[in-house]
């Protein structure tokens, strides 16, 4: 699969365009630096030929203004600056897909599909970052290094290393954001009474996420007369700076793990609850053990798809805010928003720092009648409100 993510730059009055022969030779020179990305994968699926074939990158005329986009509800308008119609899907033949979108109103989004087989979501981060920085100093000497094996000694496993399909995605995703006034009403009133030192944004966010994601699902559930369904949230952990010795953030590769919490009966339904096991489970975060590479092995070896379960709901968070998206600068000054392309994926939270900093912006994927509910939770709302315009 790949990680697909843009940067909308709207026109202002100091915006100058960058010509397309400068945006090529910065990204020709990024691709010196992230050698994989401009290579090709073997037929093998396990190892990629460093061959310097490079990726593509096109220019393309919206024709509309950026507002147009940025202020409807749901984030699949915004999939119009990405290269492919399925940003999710691994792109045959590329290891990475680029593409510059200019909006009738003179601003410009850059957009990319990296593939999570070179790399994860920093990983994917820092290549756009020192594309913009070599966009504005060519000169600039960007310092990433790949780690390997190193890490996660690699997989022999045939399913592991196979292509994912993807389905035309039935799912909605919409931003809310977190001011960071009710964030700290929001952090003051779960630590009270969770009794957690200091719960981090992480932490209070993506347990009210969870916990009202949850409701929703089940509240559309009790109208077919089902019964309580346990459910999981399994947060994904970037692991650099939790091995011994810590990496760097400009390592690259798939350094992540994960934890897992549970919602079993209706007591567990509480965010104090959640955010007290959230603090436990992290904790215990082994560094020799990759729990997203267990779950997918463990499940295909049973027959099961991974993290899909009848006895179970799934839901997922991925928290980005150690990354500087909303610092990442092409000659323009900072994006006015970062989107990311929601695919077929459902339940799933990402976790940004916005654009103002302190507060938190969130990225939700849900079914459309779970979406339907959840988007009214009276709590939610209490600390959060929809993203419509810019």
């Amino acid at each position: 699969m790949s990680i697909s993510m843009a940067f909308f730059y709207p026109k202002t009055g100091t915006n100058v365009h960058k010509s397309y022969e400068l945006l090529e030779k910065s990204l020709s020179k990024t691709l010196s630096f992230y050698y994989p990305y401009a290579g090709r994968l073997n037929k093998d699926g396990r190892s990629v030929d460093c061959n310097d074939m490079g990726v593509e990158l096109s220019h393309v005329r919206v024709h509309c203004p950026m507002s147009q986009i940025l202020k409807q509800p749901y984030t699949h308008a915004e999939h119009v600056v990405f290269p492919v119609d399925q940003p999710h899907g691994h792109q045959k033949g590329n290891l990475a897909i680029t593409q510059v979108s200019h909006f009738d109103c003179g601003g410009i989004a850059i957009g990319g599909c990296t593939s999570h087989k070179i790399g994860d979501g920093c990983t994917a981060s820092n290549f756009f970052n020192n594309w913009g920085v070599l966009t504005r100093d060519i000169s600039a000497t960007p310092s990433p290094h790949f780690v390997g094996k190193s890490i996660y000694p690699q997989s022999n496993n045939p399913f592991v290393i196979s292509t994912i399909e993807f389905e035309e995605p039935t799912y909605l995703g919409k931003r809310f954001i977190f001011p960071i006034d009710k964030l700290n009403s929001l952090k003051a009133k779960i630590a009270h009474e969770s009794g957690v030192q200091n719960p981090s944004r992480t932490e209070i966010v993506s347990a009210l996420l969870y916990k009202c994601a949850h409701v929703a699902v089940a509240g559309r559930r009790s109208t077919n007369f089902d019964s309580f369904k346990p459910s999981s949230l399994f947060q994904v952990a970037n692991m650099r700076q939790r091995l011994n010795p810590p990496l760097s953030q400009d390592a690259c590769g798939n350094v992540i793990s994960g934890y897992f919490v549970k919602i079993n009966n209706e007591r567990d339904v509480n965010c104090p609850k959640l955010v007290s096991e959230l603090r436990k489970e992290k904790m215990k975060i082994n560094a020799t053990k990759n729990v997203i590479i267990s779950e997918v092995i463990d499940s295909l070896e049973k027959g099961n798809t991974p993290f899909h379960s009848n006895i179970i709901d799934n839901f997922f968070c991925t928290s980005l805010m150690s990354y500087p998206f909303y610092k990442i600068d092409f000659g323009w000054g900072r994006p006015a928003r970062v989107s990311f392309a929601t695919g077929p994926f459902n339940r799933w939270f990402y976790l940004l720092d916005n654009q103002s900093g302190g507060g938190v912006e969130v990225i939700v994927n849900l079914d459309e009648q779970d979406m339907a509910i959840f988007e009214r939770d009276p709590e939610l709302l209490e600390f959060a409100s929809p993203i419509s315009n810019i």
